[in-house]
């Protein structure tokens, strides 16, 4: 979807729009929408300087990681 988007409009309108999806993806958590979509920029990121979605899922990872022991441990 991202290439998608980019060959429409551009590096930071794909980076945007497709952050703003991920955000919406990611709904149920309403405070967490502006974190989600930072995320989403970085994934986006990642996804430009490397060309392979891999970076982005390790990242999300470890992103869920940290979420899940910070939790288990509240």
């Amino acid at each position: 979807m991202y290439r998608w988007l980019r060959t429409r409009m551009g590096r930071m309108g794909a980076i945007a729009v497709s952050s703003l999806i991920f955000t919406l993806a990611h709904y149920p958590t309403l405070n967490a929408m502006p974190v989600n979509f930072v995320s989403g920029i970085v994934f986006a990121w990642a996804y430009e300087r490397t060309g392979s979605v891999i970076p982005g899922m390790i990242i999300h990872g470890a992103f869920n990681t940290i979420a899940v022991l910070l939790t288990a441990m509240s």
